[in-house]
């Protein structure tokens, strides 16, 4: 089980399938300690797998004495089947997309199923295409990303070996229980459901451009949202949505042109997002999304047409906290409106850095980059009061078709005084595939055809929330 730890604990359902590994709670630490835990791991994981629900947090660091033990060189091949390995690799990494209802465009839930698509799965996952993550090696540790998709080397060794060996069934009585998802809703039933007063339809081919939807939340008094999901009607149409808060006073911005209202919105950093596989979010217990009195929710969707006219009136649900929470969860943005990209240039570079200095209190929980189809890599750095410069995020082979969410397992306190910089470069010339001008010079613009420059930051401060 490759256990790291004296303190390591590890849940195993009836099948022997490890469900759970990490800490019992978060009140010890190293160097730290608190009086009492804030959040409680391992009784969580084991109600949850007696209730037959996907646990939410399924491995942390662990406080303890660190085991000594020889590298883990992946199981032995002639012993490696599709009951007793490849199932639970499978399961864990693929059918959250790959599965019936799910956004993949085929399931992997069988046998049968992986057999058939064995060329296919052997090309991706020797390319690192699939799972979708794109964070350079280097930046990444055994707790550092709490949504890592990424195959560790054995998964990825054992799933290609298995493959290449034949794709051996193995004993039936070694499966593993079947994985049980959540139903139409991952984060529960919702307190409050906000859909689109209508269904958009989408064409057969061509380009859209983005829909632009403002609803009202009719809510009487101010709300904590502890989580949030955004759920389309037909999926393989949607690219990604991005929703903004508008207060009363916002519906002013209209006056400023168009334009620079998108930039606005868009810069401020959104309130809730979806990508393929990625449409739910819970934060962590002690930390919300502030929703206001009043305030109206404005709807970005960027519709790519598939082949088949269709319609989509997609939802966002949300849930509420019983109270308001320690910290107040904040999006902002790093962003370059001016970016120009030159005809043909392979690696035009942009760079923008925070206008404002970090906050004494601020703490940083995850990162997510956006740029469109010309875009290629993208880095985050922290840049310290004396200058020194280190690397927070790096993304090589960014992928416009996986906007990722970069989620930290252990938010990030900054240095104050420190500022972030977001540095991407842009392949605007016939040998990226994705380009569809490589001799026009482009610009910020809300189509694909145009480019963006925006590095997403989520942080809270620790100042606690004004309590009534």
């Amino acid at each position: 089980l490759g256990a790291e730890s004296t303190g390591e604990c590890l849940v195993i359902d009836a099948k022997r399938t490890l469900l759970y590994r990490g800490a019992v709670d978060d009140q010890y630490g190293l160097g730290y300690n608190l009086a009492a835990p804030k959040r409680t791991f391992l009784k969580d994981a084991v109600t949850a797998m007696l209730d037959k629900k996907p646990i939410a947090v399924s491995a942390t660091t662990v406080p303890g004495c660190t085991l000594d033990r020889a590298a883990d060189a992946g199981a032995e091949l002639s012993k490696v089947t599709y009951h007793n390995r490849i199932s639970r690799i499978v399961a864990a990494q693929c059918q959250e997309c790959h599965r019936d209802g799910g956004v993949g465009p085929f399931p992997l839930e069988t046998l049968e199923q992986l057999v058939a698509h064995k060329g296919m799965i052997r090309k991706v996952v020797e390319k690192g295409t699939m799972p979708p993550w794109h964070a350079v090696e280097e930046t990444k540790y055994p707790g550092k990303w709490a949504n890592d998709r990424s195959l560790t080397p054995n998964d990825k060794a054992d799933l290609l070996n298995w493959l290449k060996n034949g794709t051996p069934a193995g004993d039936a009585a070694e499966a593993p229980l079947p994985r049980v998802y959540a139903g139409e809703w991952k984060i529960g039933k919702p307190d409050l459901i906000i859909a689109l007063p209508k269904p958009v339809r989408i064409p057969a081919t061509g380009t859209m451009p983005y829909e632009h939807v403002t609803v009202e939340t009719g809510l009487t008094e101010e709300k904590w949202i502890q989580s949030y999901e955004i759920l389309p009607t037909d999926r393989a149409v949607v690219h990604h949505v991005l929703v903004h808060v508008m207060l009363p006073v916002d519906e002013q911005k209209g006056k400023i042109g168009e334009r620079l209202q998108n930039l606005l919105e868009e810069s401020r950093g959104a309130f809730a997002a979806y990508v393929p596989g990625n449409g739910a979010l819970i934060f962590p217990v002690g930390t919300a999304k502030r929703l206001p009195k009043g305030a109206k929710l404005f709807f970005q969707i960027h519709y790519t047409p598939n082949g088949a006219a269709t319609t989509d009136q997609l939802r966002l649900g949300m849930t509420f906290a019983s109270a308001a929470p320690d910290n107040e969860v904040k999006v902002t943005a790093v962003a370059n409106p001016r970016i120009k990209i030159p005809p043909m240039a392979e690696d035009h570079v942009e760079t923008a850095t925070m206008r404002a200095r970090i906050p004494e209190n601020a703490v940083v929980t995850a990162f997510m980059p956006h740029t469109h189809v010309r875009g290629k890599k993208c880095k985050y750095e922290l840049i310290a009061p004396d200058g020194t410069v280190t690397m927070l995020l790096d993304v090589p082979h960014y992928d416009f078709n996986w906007q990722l969410r970069y989620e930290l397992a252990e938010p990030m306190k900054m240095k104050a005084g420190s500022k972030i910089r977001f540095t991407v470069h842009y392949d605007n010339s016939p040998n990226n595939p994705a380009n569809p001008d490589p001799k026009a010079t482009v610009t910020w613009g809300q189509q694909t055809s145009e480019e963006m420059m925006l590095g997403y930051i989520e942080y809270y401060l620790t100042t606690p929330v004004r309590k009534p």
